[in-house]
């Protein structure tokens, strides 16, 4: 054999898989922060353990009673991005608990310090018996009280399957029931809010977070680099609640180095990037109990975690701007052996993409310290995804990894690295 055959056959080998690979570029779409938040938010409904679109019930709400009260379109604006993050905190880790928490997701997210102070002030009550600092009155911004005359209508209805049920309920229980949380004037404004058909006919609607997009002003002009700047801080929140911090734009970075590698088009590969920083979203969904334990879950907790990338997709499902990026989370668990999950697909059932996917985050999986393990070198995650190789990871992908892994010390640390609560932080593979 003359030198050299061997890279030879394995380059012609590598360039008939390529060829047989679907190659139609993936088009994402130019969005805006406001169209994507009401869809991320749900995550933060997953992770408090309300139902999903409570938070875009509670801002849609909110926003006809800042509405009826006058409020100008500045507050209004301010209203919609607290109450869409009201409860953000609760899904990360941050010193100073709920409030601290979803003041830095805000942040993070790029609103100013008044939209943190109308979110810190949703736990505080008219009639100074709320916190953090049992502020009383005007003492609360108008929109805190807003939002939280929402949360108490969506408190008694969610759940609730009939709508028409739910409105008979609340008109029973009546504002009145809210007045020492949120003062007479918020209250009024709730009762009239609650007599309006159109609200009602919206608030189970799937349509409500596209309706909550539209009303998002302020936001510019849509753009793709909005899309992934925006992927890219929710899997900043995600890191913070799951994981180590850094993990998701490692992730990411490597899951577009793999797509490289692979010939891949240059729009799937800006998609896998951004698909690399969603990819747990859904484990914001999943019990701490569960994924804080340090030690092997049992059958019953590792089906409750099997759940998170049907979650993650749930989640995203109907997203402006993503393409098939919801789907390809779905399936970065399922193994080219049919014995992955949700669905149990085999290779030929597979995309390429989910298949990237689940390389990029097994390798930052072993990279990263765990409860149960130190970090594993280079070399020892090299060769464990090497011998799943067939099975467990997609052969093709796990040829290119050696060399795509270059990428994972150029991943610069995290711009806005926050003061963590770290008393039974959650770190989970």
């Amino acid at each position: 054999m003359e030198p050299g055959s061997d890279a030879r056959t394995s380059a012609e080998e590598h360039d008939a898989f390529i060829a047989a690979e679907e190659v139609d570029d993936v088009e994402l779409e130019p969005v805006r922060r406001a169209d994507l938040l009401p869809y991320l938010s749900g995550a933060f409904d997953l992770a408090e353990a309300e139902d999903l679109g409570h938070a875009c019930r509670v801002a849609l709400v909110a926003l006809g009673i800042v509405e009826r009260l006058k409020l100008d379109a500045a507050a209004r604006r301010r209203t919609l991005r607290a109450a869409l993050l009201h409860d953000s905190g609760i899904a990360v880790r941050i010193e100073g608990g709920r409030l601290q928490g979803g003041a830095w997701v805000a942040h993070r997210f790029g609103f100013d310090e008044d939209v943190a102070r109308v979110i810190a002030g949703t736990h505080e009550r008219w009639d100074g018996r709320g916190h953090p600092e049992g502020r009383a009155m005007g003492e609360i911004p108008v929109e805190s009280l807003a939002i939280s005359a929402a949360h108490w209508a969506s408190d008694q209805t969610d759940g609730m399957v009939n709508p028409l049920r739910a409105r008979a309920d609340l008109q029973r229980l009546g504002p009145d029931d809210a007045v020492a949380a949120v003062g007479r004037e918020v209250a009024d404004a709730l009762r009239s809010v609650l007599k309006d058909d159109h609200l009602w006919a919206s608030l189970w609607s799937d349509s409500l977070p596209r309706i909550l997009g539209a009303a998002g002003a302020g936001d510019g002009r849509p753009s793709i680099r909005k899309l992934e700047h925006t992927a890219e801080v929710m899997g900043e929140v995600v890191d913070v609640g799951v994981r180590e911090l850094g993990r998701s734009a490692r992730v990411s970075a490597l899951a577009g180095e793999l797509g490289q590698c692979l010939g891949r088009p240059e729009g799937e590969v800006r998609a896998l990037r951004v698909a690399g920083h969603l990819l747990d979203i859904g484990q914001l969904g999943i019990s701490r109990e569960i994924t804080d334990k340090p030690s092997i879950l049992s059958i019953e907790e590792m089906e409750t975690m099997r759940r998170h990338p049907s979650l993650g997709a749930r989640l995203l499902d109907g997203a402006p701007g993503l393409g098939p990026i919801p789907a390809w989370i779905e399936a970065h668990h399922e193994r080219p052996d049919g014995r992955g999950y949700p669905a149990m697909l085999t290779v030929d059932e597979l995309e390429l993409a989910p298949r990237i996917l689940a390389v990029a985050d097994t390798y930052c999986a072993l990279r990263a310290q765990r409860p149960y393990r130190g970090a594993l070198s280079h070399q020892d995650a090299l060769a464990l995804i090497e011998a799943g190789g067939g099975r467990q990871y997609d052969v093709d992908v796990a040829d290119v990894l050696p060399r795509a892994a270059a990428v994972w010390d150029r991943v610069p640390a995290p711009v806005d690295e926050p003061r963590l609560d770290r008393k039974g932080a959650r770190a989970v593979s």
